[in-house]
Formats: C-alpha cells, structure tokens, sequence
C-alpha cells in the first residue's frame, strides 16, 4: 500500500499514456519509445518523470538522440547506452515525489545522479507543470533538457572513446 497512489486528483492513465497524450511532450515520448522505456513508464512500478516540453526539446534534437541510442545499441550493455544514461535515465527518478511551495529535496535519478528539486526549478530546469498524478507516479515538465553532469571517470572514459574513433578514422582514410 505505501508504494500505491492513491491521492486525489489521481489518473487511471499510465505515466506513458499521459505523455503521449500530451502533444507538447511528443519528441520526448519519442525518444522514450525509441529506447523502450515506454514499458516501464505504463508499468504497474512507481515513477516521477521530468519530461522537457517541445519548445525547449525539438525534434532534430530527439532524432539525434534516437541515432546516438542506435548507433550504440547492442556494442554495450544496455545501461552504458548514452542516451539511456544521459537522458533518459536523467529525467527519471523511483517513487513519487511531489513538491509544494518551501519544497527543497535531492533527487536521485535513475542514473545514480543527484539532481536538486524545489517547487520551482528541477537542477537548473524551471519547472513548467507539477504534480500531474497519474496511475504509477507523478509527471512534471520543464522548461529543456536536464544537464548531465559526468564523473571524472565517465569523462575520461568517453575523451578515451572519442581519441580512438578520431585514431580509427585516420586509419581509415590513409
């Protein structure tokens, strides 16, 4: 019972309904069904979802996200995807989490990165729309994508991917 929703005001709608229902989250949606995150999303499992709108999100941005996702699906495991990890993952936390008017709180994403949430901005991102309680979690939009913010690990790891797809290139071409 403690992980149900059960408030007013409460959907019957999944997470994943209410945002492809929702015309202004469309590149979002996309980028979502493209990496198979929509199944979670209209699953029976607990969520709260920071989806950006599509004037802060646009579809050349979703598109490249989708070719990044598939360039990269099936060389790793699903997880080390970058989009998966970098934004996907960065606007998804577990549970539920409402704010209200003095609400300050650290967010752990899905990712494993901190991201603070007042009752008006989610990191750096203003926050649209809040509270929007559907059947399996909480939806807010904001106003663009949320920054990613890589360890020093996680960036020497992709300055170490990038040297060798320049070095292979040059293979390449010589």
């Amino acid at each position: 019972d403690h992980y149900e929703n059960k408030g007013e005001g409460l959907s019957e709608a999944s997470l994943w309904q209410a945002i492809t229902q929702n015309g202004n989250l469309s590149n979002f949606a996309k980028v979502v069904e493209a990496c198979g995150y929509d199944k979670a999303l209209n699953s029976s499992q607990v969520f709260t979802v920071f989806a950006p709108t599509n004037e802060h999100f646009s579809a050349e941005e979703a598109n490249e996200l989708i070719a990044a996702y598939q360039a990269e699906k099936g060389k790793m495991m699903e997880d080390d995807n970058t989009v998966i990890k970098e934004f996907i993952q960065n606007h998804i936390t577990m549970f539920s989490h409402s704010v209200s008017e003095n609400s300050k709180d650290s967010l752990i994403m899905m990712n494993g990165k901190k991201t603070v949430l007042t009752s008006s901005l989610f990191g750096n991102n203003s926050i649209l729309s809040s509270n929007q309680l559907y059947s399996n979690g909480l939806l807010y939009t904001i106003d663009g994508k949320a920054q990613y913010v890589p360890t020093v690990f996680e960036y020497l790891r992709k300055d170490n991917r990038r040297s060798e797809e320049r070095r292979v290139g040059k293979e390449c071409r010589s």
